[in-house]
């Protein structure tokens, strides 16, 4: 039995790509253990049906296990995790060992249109003029906290229409819980096991779809981030330690009736992840999402996220489909029970608990 953990939810909801991650890692961890199998350390794909996964139901325990279609270079395996309250979550996994080499064709695919140009050296010290940096604060109990884990930089021009997201991704764990890196610990990195998480945490297309509600903009938009992240700018450049702290940004300890009032929050029902290839054993730092929708329909949201490394290199393709609520919708409760010790070791923020039955409480470092 594992825990998801408290710091990553949105309201009383676990993110979807970081569950994905921990069933994943699962199946790998299982099929290491099996004579026919023990090779194949990486996965390939997952499919994951995702209830709604409420911080009182975040006890998860794995039962079923079945193996088929098991060759050489991958196999497929299908588990069954039981939640509490009667709700159960079925995961598909492709496993491979991506040391056996298969046929490769240059099919000559490029993004369309291109990345804007960057600099990750001024990226990293918030001085490209091309991109500018919003940053969610952390509190133990805020409304948006799981973005807490990620930096993410979007173009600083506001675009005349907006057809997809873009936006480079760096860790955010191995930050203080509301400023800047923690010069206590090294620097994080997105790793292989953090595939589905990484592309779950792209900004909300959809908040660009809706329209102001008397001059308020939806708080998940390109046009509400970029003014998040020019008073955050301001206030680090005036030596604020706490710079990332916003009032109206949902990061507050609050029940996100007061931000997310008019805003379209969607709920993952279904995500598949296939990845085309591995990053480095020792992770990378930066990641490129570009993320899009084709259409929302009756509270129905198709999602697709491209991830691609510092080279613009394919590194997986995720699709979602997702429920559409009101950001009030989004939160049936608080959690109050975790006391903040962030980071309390290199790469992670987690919680001091109790944890029951003997599970374990997992942390970004064990997915």
């Amino acid at each position: 039995m594992f825990e998801l953990p408290d710091s990553i939810c949105y309201g009383s909801v676990s993110v979807g790509g970081f569950v994905a991650c921990a069933m994943a890692s699962y199946v790998v961890s299982y099929a290491a253990q099996q004579p026919r199998t023990k090779d194949q350390t990486d996965s390939g794909e997952s499919l994951v049906n995702l209830s709604r996964r409420r911080v009182s139901e975040r006890h998860i325990q794995a039962r079923g296990f079945s193996e088929y279609n098991v060759r050489r270079a991958l196999s497929y395996n299908s588990v069954i995790f039981h939640r509490e309250y009667i709700s159960l979550q079925r995961t598909a996994v492709k496993i491979a060992n991506f040391a056996i080499l298969g046929t490769t064709v240059d099919t000559a695919w490029r993004l369309y249109p291109p990345p804007r140009n960057v600099d990750f050296r001024m990226l990293a010290t918030h001085d490209d003029p091309g991109w500018t940096c919003y940053y969610t604060a952390f509190h133990s109990n805020g409304f948006r906290r799981a973005y807490a884990s990620v930096k993410s930089y979007i173009p600083k021009e506001m675009p005349h229409s907006i057809t997809f997201i873009e936006q480079w991704i760096s860790p955010g764990w191995d930050c203080t819980p509301l400023g800047s890196k923690d010069s206590s610990v090294s620097d994080a990195r997105w790793t292989n096991k953090m595939i589905q998480f990484a592309v779950d945490l792209n900004l909300p297309v959809q908040e660009n779809f809706v329209q102001p509600h008397f001059g308020e903009i939806p708080v998940g938009s390109i046009a509400a981030t970029l003014k998040f992240a020019a008073m955050q700018e301001e206030a680090r450049k005036a030596g604020r330690l706490n710079w990332r702290e916003l009032l109206d940004d949902g990061s507050q300890p609050e029940d996100g009736s007061k931000n997310f009032k008019h805003s379209l929050v969607h709920a993952t029902l279904t995500m598949s992840t296939e990845i085309k290839k591995r990053l480095p054993d020792e992770g990378v730092r930066w990641l490129y999402l570009r993320s899009k929708t084709r259409s929302i329909q009756n509270g129905r949201m198709d999602l697709q996220v491209l991830l691609l490394d510092e080279g613009m290199d394919l590194v997986a393709i995720s699709h979602q489909v997702a429920q559409i609520i009101q950001g009030i919708d989004k939160n049936g409760g608080q959690c109050h029970d975790g006391i903040l010790n962030a980071p309390a070791r290199n790469h992670t923020i987690e919680y001091v608990r109790q944890p029951r039955n003997n599970s374990v409480v997992l942390s970004v470092d064990d997915i």
